[in-house]
């Protein structure tokens, strides 16, 4: 467990001169990336189809000089992700930390899945983490300074769908194999699977199913070890302590947070 007075970069801009992209941005998750990276000092390009204008004003109103910039990019599309590092190459040469963090749920259920369905779904969730890394690695060999990161899911109780799972688990393969095709260029890598996360995204997840919000989300954090679920400025927290961390043995890393549920 991270403890917050072992982080002692949180009060410091430890990531001044650093530039971060982050997908899926204005969600729970997201929103929370970004805030605590343009916190340590991080330019941040603000990357989702929507809300990406609201986020960036209310980050920058907190500080003296810019510190994000709308990215409004659908990373389903390889040419809006071309278009998009394009954007940021010109205006700040290129990403230091890529924050993959993107992610559609999907529809169906299997075996009866629309392929297309599925199509959508990986699209997102994993081509779209592909394309976006491997537009950024070519910066990151330069500088030779990279850190590439994945917000991942497991199969769980919350039933989360198989396109879903699919993209998502496919980051752990990623994971390890930038790692140690790119280590000797500075370039590391890490994946947090989340089983649980207390966000908007989950009590939308429940009220589609007709369940009631708060009742189901107390059963969710009595599942948890630690009673309740992690939280989205935690996660944010976690992602900030990897990107910063000193030692070549933290890489290509995936790391389980479940509240103890699983027994490994």
């Amino acid at each position: 467990m991270i403890n917050k007075n072992s982080v002692i970069y949180e009060e410091k801009e430890s990531l001044k001169g650093k530039v971060t992209l982050v997908t899926g941005a204005t969600g729970g998750i997201g929103s929370a990336i970004c805030k605590q990276f343009t916190k340590l000092g991080s330019f941040v390009y603000i990357c989702d189809i929507k809300g990406t204008k609201e986020l960036a004003a209310c980050i920058n109103e907190q500080y003296e000089e810019p510190r994000s910039m709308s990215t409004p990019y659908d990373i389903s599309s390889k040419e809006k992700v071309k278009d998009m590092y394009r954007q940021i190459s010109e205006e700040r040469d290129g990403v230091d930390i890529l924050i993959n963090n993107a992610a559609v749920h999907g529809k169906g259920a299997f075996p009866k899945i629309a392929y297309d369905e599925f199509l959508k779904t990986i699209n997102t969730d994993l081509s779209g983490a592909m394309f976006c890394t491997l537009m950024a690695i070519p910066h990151m060999k330069k500088k030779r300074w990279g850190r590439i990161l994945f917000t991942g899911a497991p199969l769980s109780s919350s039933g989360i769908p198989c396109p879903y799972l699919a993209g998502k688990s496919g980051f752990i393969g990623l994971t390890k194999y930038i790692s140690q095709k790119y280590n000797e260029y500075g370039i590391r890598t890490f994946t947090l699977v989340l089983r649980h996360c207390d966000t908007p995204m989950i009590r939308k997840v429940m009220k589609s199913r007709g369940k009631e919000v708060e009742k189901s989300i107390k059963e969710l954090h009595k599942k948890s070890r630690t009673g309740k679920m992690i939280t989205p400025k935690e996660v944010a927290t976690i992602y900030a302590y990897f990107s910063l961390a000193e030692s070549p043995k933290v890489n290509g890393l995936t790391l389980l947070s479940d509240g103890g549920i699983t027994y490994l």
